[in-house]
């Protein structure tokens, strides 16, 4: 599932840069959070995009229907929207990445859709049960990408369907920035927030290009330095490397990690592989 806010060029025009920043931050923050509340895991974010994975079509479904839903009850959305696309089938799954045809079905969708709209393609249609079959409708026959057959495409009615979504039923949808809130870890490096939710995480920092997701081009920093995994509702950094990792709790002393692992809580600061007295040149500031 790709979905991204459309119209967000023109708000940066109409209300300036920090205000509509501020905007689609939010949306994006709905969107990880009803997708993980969906059972879907949020691969990546991609400026106000973001791309999710699925084991089956209806809960993509239900999460998109639950997005749209929420974005019209939000005042500060109303002269944007959302445009989501769909695509189901076989792919190949990486630790920070997803490749393959469906990927590019869902990708091509996504721009076919306009604000407001689900489109989705036969391959999702043939996975659903009747409630939702009902609320799909045939939308354009196309030439996907790197096909030469055309394709039937769906719009996936949301704004009557009769099919309770389940990010309804398991989280009331006012309190989906709640969630986001109480389960967000920020990092922040040179400047660039980075915003890690549960399903977001292992998160490997360190020095390997291929496998970090936070690459630290340092000569302390390891290759593979240490990563963050969320467990029993904690943020846990968890060190690998050969210098170790120091975490400068906010307001309280330091702590020396080697090999170890430390709940991270709060505000502070991490620094692989030197202290910060010695002007580390990699410095992560942290908040739970």
């Amino acid at each position: 599932m790709f979905a991204d806010v459309s119209g967000s060029s023109a708000l940066y025009k109409r209300v300036g840069n920090e205000q509509a920043k501020a905007i689609i931050d939010e949306a994006v923050h709905f969107m990880t959070a009803i997708t993980i509340v969906n059972e879907g895991t949020v691969v990546k974010t991609i400026g106000d995009e973001i791309m999710a994975r699925f084991s089956e079509g209806f809960q993509a479904c239900e999460a998109a229907i639950a997005i749209q839903r929420r974005c019209v009850k939000e005042p500060h959305l109303k002269d944007l929207g959302i445009r989501i696309g769909i695509a189901y089938g076989d792919v190949l799954i990486t630790h920070n990445d997803v490749f393959g045809d469906r990927v590019n079905d869902a990708a091509c969708v996504a721009h076919i859709a306009r604000a407001n709209q689900i489109v989705i393609t036969q391959s999702v249609v043939d996975t659903l049960g009747n409630a939702f079959k009902h609320d799909c409708q045939m939308f354009d026959r196309i030439n996907i990408k790197g096909e030469t057959e055309h394709t039937l495409i769906y719009r996936l009615e949301w704004e009557h369907s009769g099919k309770d979504n389940r990010a309804t039923m398991v989280m009331p949808i006012h309190d989906v920035t709640s969630f986001v809130a109480k389960f967000k870890l920020t990092l922040n490096l040179c400047g660039r927030d980075i915003l890690l939710l549960p399903e977001q995480t292992p998160y490997h920092i360190g020095r390997d290009p291929v496998k970090a997701h936070l690459l630290i081009e340092h000569e302390l920093a390891s290759r593979e330095h240490c990563h963050i995994e969320f467990r029993r509702g904690k943020y846990v950094l968890v060190d690998h490397s050969t210098n170790g990792t120091y975490v400068y709790p906010d307001e309280q002393q330091p702590i020396y990690l080697r090999r170890e692992e430390l709940p991270l809580q709060g505000e502070g600061k991490i620094s692989l592989g030197q202290k910060i007295d010695s002007e580390p040149t990699c410095l992560i500031r942290f908040k739970v």
